[in-house]
């Protein structure tokens, strides 16, 4: 009876983090539109890797029809494959000729005219190593590419952290979603319990692992509400405003550490759910049958 308590406990718990893991995934993506994170942030690290103090190559790069192509009228795009990139930064850098075809040395003369910097550098040892191979050059700058967006994404999945935690400290405060309390009423109330639990279990077994916003508001819709929600009015019931500085304190932690949990993301908390539901599921193992 108490294992099967706390994992219903421990199921609703983690459906309560689900959805809001859910939620500000959504108004993360929001807010990323709104202010084109992606296109700003490969902006930056392409204009970071020419290293060109004007810009004027990045601006030609960006406008060059390879790339140009890419996004809307008058967008900047998200993503650039490294076939692209390279393709347009040898072309910009010596231009397609129609009576020769270009050489790794037509490429090589136009990077010496450019400033000394980092790029130049950087170029020019990347074709020191193509052996005199035109093909072999491009590969060589196409890993360079990939091998940079590879530490941008993990820039960006930082900066996507950082914003999705200031959108779940703020959720959690605004709907009240304090773990200890969660706890607490799931613990005291068995109707609560076993009906968030069994939410829990059907959103494991038929929900999508990585769901909308719009997709929270039908579950909440055609479940249980989970316990969280501020009670204004209700002096000293669980949810209401907290009378004392020690209430406080653990109002204050117990919200902390649900915007904490948000952080994980709904996809670790979907197969944490999982797990749990598989487990309360499988049970005890029958008693054998007397002979």
């Amino acid at each position: 009876m108490f294992g099967s308590q706390v994992i219903e406990v421990a199921a609703g718990l983690v459906f309560v983090y689900l959805l809001l893991s859910i939620a500000c995934s959504g108004l993360k993506e929001f807010v990323a539109r709104i202010f084109n994170m992606r296109a700003n942030t490969l902006e930056t690290a392409i204009r970071n890797m020419l290293a060109d103090p004007s810009n004027v190559l990045a601006e030609r790069l960006f406008q060059h029809p390879l790339i140009a192509g890419t996004a809307p009228p008058g967008a900047k795009p998200s993503y650039i494959s490294s076939r692209n990139f390279t393709l347009a930064l040898f072309d910009l850098l010596a231009p397609a000729n129609t009576t020769q075809a270009r050489t790794l040395q037509d490429v090589r003369n136009s990077i010496n005219q450019l400033p000394d910097t980092k790029m130049r550098a950087t170029v020019l040892n990347l074709l020191d190593s193509a052996q005199g191979d035109l093909d072999i050059a491009r590969k060589r700058v196409e890993n360079w590419y990939d091998d940079t967006m590879e530490r941008v994404s993990g820039w960006y999945k930082r900066r996507a952290q950082i914003i999705i935690f200031g959108i779940g400290l703020v959720l959690c405060c605004l709907l009240n979603c304090d773990t200890l309390m969660v706890l607490k009423e799931l613990w005291n109330d068995q109707a609560l319990r076993a009906a968030i639990s069994e939410s829990a279990r059907t959103e494991a077994m038929h929900a999508n692992p990585s769901p909308s916003v719009a997709d929270v508001e039908q579950i909440v819709r055609n479940n249980s509400a989970p316990p969280i929600g501020w009670k204004w009015a209700a002096l000293g019931d669980v949810r209401g405003l907290p009378q004392s500085s020690e209430a406080w304190l653990w109002k204050v932690l117990g919200i902390l550490f649900s915007t904490l949990a948000v952080t994980m993301g709904a996809p670790f908390w979907f197969d944490l759910l999982n797990t749990i539901v598989n487990l309360r599921l499988s049970g005890a193992p029958p008693e054998t049958a007397p002979h």
